[in-house]
């Protein structure tokens, strides 16, 4: 009876160990410190076509109308970004105030990411593309 005691215990504590390294089903985090990105899927963005730029735990840019900045979480293949500082100034053109927009729509809904060639696309918790940035 003890010795199958201590193998239900081995066998609880390898599960335990395995799920703490595990990565999730996104797989590892993208390795983006020191990155830089242009969105490159918004036809209507030109010519302010937003930025990202990416450093250690944070993110920054431009919206298409402010600069901003954010902290990033990337826990597992995932990627959040969280509660931005941005410039407050007032956009003049419609173009720009619709680009900035359509930006902070694909920024709060993002939850994951990943590389496609010389892109970075942004997706949302089903896996839909939110968002494509070429690097620059």
């Amino acid at each position: 009876m003890r010795m199958q005691a201590d193998k239900l215990l081995a066998a609880l504590a390898m599960l335990a160990l395995s799920a703490c390294v595990s990565t999730g089903p996104l797989g590892p985090p993208l390795p983006l410190a020191g990155t830089h990105w242009v969105r490159s899927d918004d036809a209507d963005a030109a010519p302010h076509f937003p930025t990202l730029a990416f450093s250690d735990g944070r993110a920054s840019g431009f919206d298409g109308c402010n600069l901003w900045n954010a902290p990033i979480d990337q826990t597992g293949g995932g990627l959040r970004f969280g509660q931005a500082a941005t410039t407050r100034r007032a956009c003049g053109a419609d173009s720009a105030a619709a680009t900035a927009r359509r930006f902070w729509q694909a920024i709060r809904a993002t939850r994951a990411a990943r590389n496609e060639g010389d892109a970075l696309v942004l997706l949302d918790v089903e896996q839909n593309v939110l968002a494509r940035f070429t690097r620059d």
